[in-house]
């Protein structure tokens, strides 16, 4: 899966100490389903397991640049293959945000998800103060759908949420 150079892969071992620093960012668990610091050695035994996206009703890749560097990882989550939809989720390390890769590995997550899974809705949930992940998701065809009101919380505070809904286009 290659997009301006840019490529999905699997989760390797040799990711778990790039997943550990950024999945370990307590700045931002409020936004995904962390609560708490994810142990390197649960990592590695996460990125040495083989995965089936419908049996495990989840799937996380690896985003390259072009110099083959891992810039970020993609997710599809709940994974419903019934109704053929799934949850999207982006991470593109901090330091490397801004030049394009969010968009490369969008691009590459939406085509994998219609086009090897047969999926045919892709859905995000987007906190409403996320203006660089809105209009990310926006730029990649993602339509909005709705807001959630205080849907998740960050110390004390509640924030909304947008839901945004990804199709393929007819062919």
């Amino acid at each position: 899966m290659f997009e301006g150079g840019h490529r999905l892969r699997a989760l390797e071992p040799a990711d778990a100490a790039q997943l550990y620093g950024w999945e370990n960012r307590p700045e931002d668990w409020w936004v995904g389903a962390r609560l708490a610091p994810i142990a390197h050695e649960a990592l590695l035994r996460y990125a040495s397991t083989d995965t089936d996206p419908f049996a495990e009703g989840s799937v996380r890749l690896v985003l390259e640049a072009p110099d083959g560097t891992a810039v970020g990882a993609v997710d599809l989550y709940a994974i419903d293959a019934r109704s053929g939809k799934a949850g999207v989720g982006i991470l593109v390390d901090a330091r490397r945000r801004g030049e394009g890769h969010g968009a490369a590995g969008l691009r590459l997550l939406t085509d994998y998800a219609a086009g090897h899974l047969g999926l045919r809705t892709l859905f995000a949930e987007v906190p409403a103060g996320h203006t660089a992940s809105l209009a990310l998701f926006r730029s990649a065809g993602f339509e909005d759908r709705g807001v959630w009101k205080a849907w998740v919380r960050n110390g004390t505070a509640f924030h909304d949420v947008h839901l945004l809904q990804w199709m393929p286009t007819a062919p």
